[in-house]
């Protein structure tokens, strides 16, 4: 517990692990599982029997990982297969992982203890002791002996398998679990407990801090234009959203919410004020500002030992951008694109605001949340509240996994109707197929909307992956967090649910293209370092980039709800450009970010630059407004320092957004949509994580990712609007 230790010791307790009773013959949840039989228990396994029968699994498989471990040990010189290391294990695997996942969609979607602290907890727990338990193995010195032969020799193996000895070489070695001398383990131990030791001081003061200050509305004039979700995501009491109050605290979902839809400029201000300076100097007890150079001093010392000249390098080297020069061209070559941009878009929120006497005096951050986006939509006259009319949930899926279909040769049959279990009645569940292959790709499990003791925002988890031996297929589960149908209306989803629906959608079908035999390579997973993760949401983010193409709008949009209209041409063109356009700000602040991220961690040694003088100085670069005085935003900056396998990471989502929309421009500039969507889902999409994304991308492409794309996107060359919307109207 990192507790001093006395100076004389006169014994020990030794606390052993509760142990659940539970087996096959008398929990119903692992007896279902043990018995490969074709669908999970949803409903009649209870709560008890999922979670206790999850951990029961996960402790019978470190007690077989562990005699498996000592049985290699103590055969050394016997002959190393796949089928006698690897395959032991991976057995048990598939059943711990498809309990795990399985038990992760009933604790989010249907739990009976509805106390989110509580099921949070039980959350963390079953997560810590799974990821232990997973990869224990890539400890074991004869396992990576064994591993390493096979891999060296490729005698009789396939290509998935020489891909996952490949994946479990490149993550023990990222970690410092290949090396053996005593010395160096107790360095790499020392550095790794420091490192835990700070980011959870790092993380308890933030949390620390959340609920310190509130800002109450009591007024709804102050969230005119806000959606049922943001009504309901801030509601004081969630049976009362319509009428309030509405409460923002310092969790970022309800402060963002209430920066982008709160008419009120002074509760803006002072929210804003209180979240720059959260767990920093303005706290005594709670300061994250010492935690933050430890992090940056033990993770440098880490990487120096393991060969690296500094922490980016180590965090890149298995990555698609695979090091940090990549990361800072693509990062400059946006700057110089997009900074003029948005110095030019300042001008037009500052008239925007001017001419609509919203407020007085120049615009701070705490403005431009609400200001770019009210701007966007006026300036191209979209309301978002009634666009919402045309894409009530179930339709709107039709149209999307239709889209798709046609994109990638696809068919999602609903099979809800064939007594599957469901969790809760409103979820469906899909049979998806290949039409091109003829193959029957899995089901999709569909929850779609927010309710009281359901946990989570949106998800995708692959529940399972396709086992021919066991005569089990693919299982993926997609859970929503849309505004469930009220007073005999249909769910409707505003544009940014719609993102967030795509992006999921992408998600599973991602999940379901892979034909990876194995979970650890089936698409690449994060947080590892042996995957290349910035890849990951390639496919889900170009699916999300539908609503940015006007005949895509079209094609996932339903007939108005209230006038049976359909959206018009001009209408498509005009959200498209008005979601672009309100886009700017947060994707400025992202490559501010991924700057700020960079630049931290790429030092070869920190105590080059204070964290604070890098923050002032790039501040001062990217903003035309001075910082506020108690601006310490990296001390609760979470999305970075929470999280120590993505320093230097957080580039990914312009990274993502820079490849989705290269992908977009090859669809149209090939011009044939169904030869290069089947030739997207067979090179790149069918091999999940099966070789670095770097080179599936070349095999698609012919060519490694431009970032002229992305540029163009947020930079439209002269007249191009213009000549977009002259077309549409021709």
């Amino acid at each position: 517990m990192g507790n001093e230790t006395p100076a004389r010791v006169t014994g020990y307790y030794v606390v052993f692990p509760y142990i659940p009773e539970d087996s096959m013959e008398n929990n119903p949840y692992m007896r279902n599982i043990a018995k490969n039989e074709d669908w999970p228990l949803l409903a009649t396994a209870s709560p008890r029997d999922m979670y206790e029968g999850t951990i029961k699994m996960f402790m019978d498989y470190a007690a077989t990982s562990l005699e498996h471990m000592e049985h290699l040990e103590q055969t050394k010189g016997e002959t190393r297969t796949f089928e006698n290391t690897v395959e032991p294990l991976l057995h048990d695997e598939y059943e711990v992982n498809y309990a795990f996942q399985t038990l992760l969609l009933k604790m989010v979607t249907d739990w009976s203890d509805t106390h989110n602290n509580m099921i949070n907890a039980d959350m963390h727990h079953v997560t810590i002791m799974w990821a232990r338990d997973m990869f224990e193995k890539l400890t074991a010195p004869a396992f990576q002996a064994a591993i390493k032969e096979m891999y060296d020799k490729k005698d009789g193996l396939d290509e998935w398998q020489l891909r996952l000895l490949e994946w479990y070489i490149l993550e023990l070695k990222a970690n410092g679990h290949d090396r053996q001398d005593e010395k160096t383990r107790k360095i790499l131990g020392s550095w790794n407990r420091f490192i835990d030791q700070y980011r959870s001081k790092y993380i308890t003061n933030v949390m620390a801090t959340n609920d310190q200050h509130k800002f109450v509305l009591q007024d709804k004039s102050a969230l005119a234009d806000a959606p049922p979700h943001i009504l309901q995501t801030l509601a004081a009491d969630q049976s009362k959203w319509e009428t309030g109050p509405w409460v923002g605290y310092m969790a970022p979902r309800r402060i963002f919410a209430l920066m982008q839809y709160c008419g009120d400029r002074q509760i803006r201000a002072g929210a804003w004020e209180k979240w720059i300076s959260k767990a920093s100097f303005e706290h005594d007890f709670y300061n994250n500002s010492i935690n933050i150079e430890e992090l940056r001093h033990n993770n440098e010392g880490m990487a120096k030992v393991l060969g690296y000249t500094s922490t980016s390098e180590h965090r890149l080297a298995n990555k698609m951008a695979t090091s940090p020069e990549t990361v800072r061209s693509m990062i400059q070559a946006l700057e110089r694109r997009v900074r003029p941009v948005f110095m030019d878009r300042m001008d037009a929120w500052r008239n925007y605001v001017h001419n609509n006497h919203l407020m007085s005096g120049d615009l701070y951050p705490h403005d431009l949340f609400y200001v770019c986006r009210k701007e966007a939509f006026a300036h191209y006259d979209v309301n978002h509240l009634d666009l919402m009319n045309y894409f009530p949930f179930w339709p709107t899926f039709e149209n999307v996994t239709s889209v798709i279909g046609q994109l990638f040769n696809l068919t999602f049959k609903d099979i809800t109707n064939t007594n599957l279990e469901r969790a809760h009645p409103d979820a469906k569940i899909f049979a998806v197929a290949d039409t091109s292959s003829g193959h029957h790709l899995g089901r999709l499990y569909v929850d779609p909307y927010d309710r009281q003791n359901k946990l989570c925002d949106w998800t995708t988890l692959l529940g399972r992956t396709e086992s021919k031996e066991r005569g089990l297929d693919k299982l993926v589960y997609l859970v929503g967090a849309a505004s469930a149908p009220a007073n005999g209306q249909p769910s409707l989803l505003h544009y940014e649910q719609l993102q967030r629906l795509l992006f999921h959608v992408g998600r599973s079908v991602q999940m379901l293209l892979s034909r990876a035999p194995y979970r650890d390579i089936a698409v690449p997973w994060a947080p590892f370092h042996a995957s290349d993760w910035d890849s990951l949401d390639m496919f889900p983010t170009f699916c999300q980039f539908f609503l940015n193409k006007p005949n895509l709008l079209q094609a996932i949009a339903s007939p108005h709800i209230k006038t049976g209209a359909q959206l018009h041409d001009d209408t498509a063109e005009s959200t498209s450009l008005a979601l672009s356009r309100a886009s700017l700000f947060e994707t400025y602040r992202t490559l501010f970010w991924s700057d700020f991220d960079l630049t931290l961690f790429e030092m070869e040694d920190r105590r080059q630059k204070f964290w604070l003088d890098l923050y002032r100085e790039l501040h001062k670069e990217y903003f035309p407004w001075r910082l506020q005085r108690n601006d310490y935003q990296p001390c609760s900056f979470m999305p970075i320092f929470s999280r120590v396998p993505h320093y230097s990471g957080y580039y990914s989502k312009l990274w993502s957004e820079m490849l989705a929309l290269d992908i977009h421009e090859t669809f149209r500039l090939e011009g044939d949509e169904s030869k290069t969507g089947e030739r997207l889902k067979t090179l790149l999409l069918n091999k999940g994580a099966g070789d670095v994304a770097k080179e599936l991308y070349r095999r698609f492409q012919g060519r490694d990712p431009s970032v002229g794309p992305i540029c163009d996107f947020y930079d439209p060359p002269p007249f191009e609007e213009h000549q977009r919307l002259e077309e549409n109207f021709s």
